[in-house]
């Protein structure tokens, strides 16, 4: 099945049934019940190393927004894009935060110029991407972004999960990253990778 065909029969999954939270402070309570000691010091560790040009930043597989709206909020005079393939939580990312900019979009190809971001935001995504989308996906990051800031579970091996209504497609995400961006700053934590990234010129 080819890439745009699967995640369109996907989405009516992620919109019926993706537990999507409601508040940032539900977001960081479920972060510390993870793991982690101060998820909000640790985000910022690594968005204060990014070099701000264009003053954009895309979330890719933003949900309802609430993650881009830290973003934007923590870091001065920047514009937030949010995309994703759930198009309730894209309506709900509009009307919540209008002044930031949703959209849908096919799970693959991003519709934005090239180079249009400093920053590319990828929380816990790529676990959901088909190993044979993989290699797409990245190019696409490459070609809007100078940088990736990836957020994903810290396995260690390639395995597809089953988890409920989905498949988590599990990889060694570290060395996964390092084949295609040169890493800037990575921690791990809680059992997450969190890992800045440059896009190689």
């Amino acid at each position: 099945m080819k890439a745009e065909e699967y995640y369109k029969k996907i989405e009516s999954k992620w919109v019926n049934e993706y537990p999507s939270v409601e508040s940032l402070d539900d977001v960081w309570k479920f972060y510390k019940e993870c793991g982690y000691q101060d998820p909000q010091k640790t985000l910022m560790s690594i968005l204060n190393e990014v070099s701000w040009k264009e003053n954009k930043v895309l979330d890719f597989g933003c949900d309802n927004g609430l993650m881009l709206k830290f973003i934007c909020d923590s870091v001065n005079d920047i514009q937030g894009f949010g995309i994703d393939i759930n198009s309730k939580a894209i309506e709900k990312a509009n009307e919540r935060f209008p002044e930031l900019q949703f959209q849908s979009f096919n799970g693959v190809t991003i519709p934005f110029e090239d180079k249009y971001f400093d920053l590319v935001f990828v929380c816990a995504v790529i676990k959901h991407i088909r190993y044979e989308d993989r290699k797409k996906v990245y190019n696409e990051l490459k070609r809007v972004a100078h940088n990736v800031f990836f957020i994903e579970i810290d396995a260690k091996t390639e395995q597809e999960v089953p988890h409920q209504a989905w498949t988590f497609y599990h990889s060694h995400f570290e060395e996964e990253f390092k084949k295609h961006f040169q890493p800037l700053k990575v921690i791990h934590e809680a059992g997450d990778l969190l890992g800045l990234y440059e896009i190689e010129r």
